[in-house]
């Protein structure tokens, strides 16, 4: 039979499950026990208590009230080794036990007509269910009618008959219940599992037309810049250098995908966060000329921090995009470095439209923009590279003024 792992809501529900029992269990065998053994003996003085009756039995309770006691930390120590699931059986197998111990105890070489049991094992039977395991079901009831099977055939009694019938008579009412649950979970388990296949599909469906109109707009500048070299039949430096750009945009793209798609370790060395800037700034002059936006650097040191290169210059390459695309009517990015002991800090500042404050929270979900056309992929993946550096982005924005992204690195020591 092959063993289904457990799972770590299994193991939360076990252990929820368990806590239930335990309240269960020493509940009705302490008021049980205290019925038999204090308050019978008030109401019927005639009565001797069984505790009593001889030496052998009472140092039977004691060891039994003794083991019985000792199980709760036991069961502690399992859950917290991650091994809830036997706890039920060993509450049960001991229980048994020392039912039948004591029993055989009360009843060896007398000529008492067998009435005894307890309502502890009616815990155990209609309780089963809260645990949603049919083997454990079947274990408790089998056990049980054993034990009564034994007890009539050790004190030579046919009266176990009735307690057996009643036993199984509720059983019979257990396992209706216990199959109920069983399939109500089956149906829930179905239903989070198409709803789970719907929402990869959704999450696909979002991702390629995130990349689809990512994709395409590089592409159809591409092709019209290709065919105007064409009509032109000439070679145009500054037309290439655009198309060089659309080019490095799709780089970015894929970039991204690949690091959603499939994580990578980082290999952290030391590098130079204005050679990054430098690089990024560059690659983004044309357009930022076209759009009539002028970008300004000031950095009074060269920031060294502990990073990829390629990976931080992404991270840019993002904002930066983000920065531009916010001023479409003109305007300035000023990019500038903040050092400190603990962190340091490139600034990226730009005068555009600005992030309402209740967007700012969820910049970092997958496929959340601001953007009309936006996809969110971009931000998204600078949060995790930026984490991957074990660093931090901070935003501070105000409709209408403009935008501040820091990208704080720990700053070496």
């Amino acid at each position: 039979m092959k063993m289904v792992p457990r799972t770590e809501i299994d193991v939360k529900e076990e252990k929820r499950a368990n806590t239930l029992f335990f309240v269960l269990f020493y509940l009705t065998f302490i008021l049980f026990d205290t019925y038999r053994f204090g308050i019978r003996p008030i109401l019927n003085p005639d009565s001797e208590p069984i505790i009593f009756s001889s030496l052998t039995m009472m140092i039977t309770y004691i060891v039994i009230y003794i083991v019985t006691a000792a199980l709760f930390p036991l069961s502690i120590y399992l859950s917290k080794k991650r091994k809830p699931f036997v706890v039920k059986y060993l509450y049960f197998f001991v229980f048994l036990a020392g039912a039948l111990t004591t029993e055989m105890v009360e009843y060896f070489g007398t000529n008492n007509v067998y009435a005894s049991g307890s309502p502890v094992e009616l815990v155990f039977v209609l309780f089963s269910p809260i645990f949603v395991d049919r083997m454990y079901y079947f274990v408790i009831v089998l056990g049980l009618v054993c034990k009564y099977a034994f007890m009539g055939i050790f004190t030579f009694s046919p009266e176990v008959a009735f307690p057996i019938m009643l036993l199984l008579l509720f059983s019979i009412v257990t396992f209706i219940i216990l199959n109920r649950f069983i399939s109500y979970l089956k149906a829930v388990e179905k239903s989070y599992e198409h709803s789970s296949h719907n929402e990869k599909l959704a999450f696909i469906g979002r991702i390629a037309t995130g990349v689809t109109h990512e994709i395409k707009n590089p592409l159809t500048s591409l092709k019209g810049f290709v065919q105007l070299q064409e009509d032109e039949q000439k070679y145009n430096q500054k037309h290439s250098k655009i198309m060089l750009q659309e080019l490095d945009r799709l780089t970015i793209i894929v970039n991204d995908l690949m690091i959603l798609g499939k994580p990578q370790a980082i290999n952290l060395k030391s590098i130079d966060l204005y050679e990054c800037v430098r690089y990024v700034v560059d690659l983004f002059q044309q357009e930022a000329e076209n759009k009539q936006i002028t970008i300004y650097t000031h950095f009074e040191e060269r920031g060294q921090v502990l990073g990829d290169a390629g990976r931080i210059k992404q991270v840019l390459l993002n904002i930066l995009k983000n920065a531009i695309e916010a001023m479409p009517s003109g305007g300035e990015v000023r990019i500038k470095l903040v050092k400190d002991q603990e962190w340091t800090t490139v600034q990226i500042i730009d005068r555009g439209i600005g992030i309402p404050e209740k967007d700012i929270p969820n910049l970092e979900k997958a496929f959340y923009s601001t953007k009309e056309n936006g996809t969110g992929l971009g931000l998204m993946v600078s949060y995790k590279i930026i984490e991957e550096h074990r660093g931090k982005i901070r935003i501070d924005s105000e409709v209408g003024v403009g935008t501040t992204f820091s990208l704080c690195f720990p700053t070496p020591n």
